[in-house]
């Protein structure tokens, strides 16, 4: 199974993602929710710091960057 990344915390869009969302290649953002389903993990539902709505990004196109936020950071 694939290391899931923590709720909250912080991602950035890898440069290799799909086309439909290599606007976003770069940006960073935090987790606000997690695809999975019977241990098998899809995707990520993202909060980027300059986009007003959640995106949706598959497993592969997101990486940890470590720092982990709180849920006051985005509410």
């Amino acid at each position: 199974m694939d290391k899931k990344i923590n709720f909250y915390q912080e991602v950035e869009i890898l440069p290799n993602c799909k086309d439909k969302n290599r606007k976003y290649a770069g940006k960073k953002g935090g987790v606000m929710g997690v695809s999975e389903e019977d241990g098998i993990l899809y995707g990520y539902s993202v909060k980027l710091y300059d986009e007003e709505y959640l995106l949706s990004f598959d497993k592969d196109e997101v990486v940890a960057t470590g720092k982990q936020l709180k849920q006051d950071d985005f509410y």
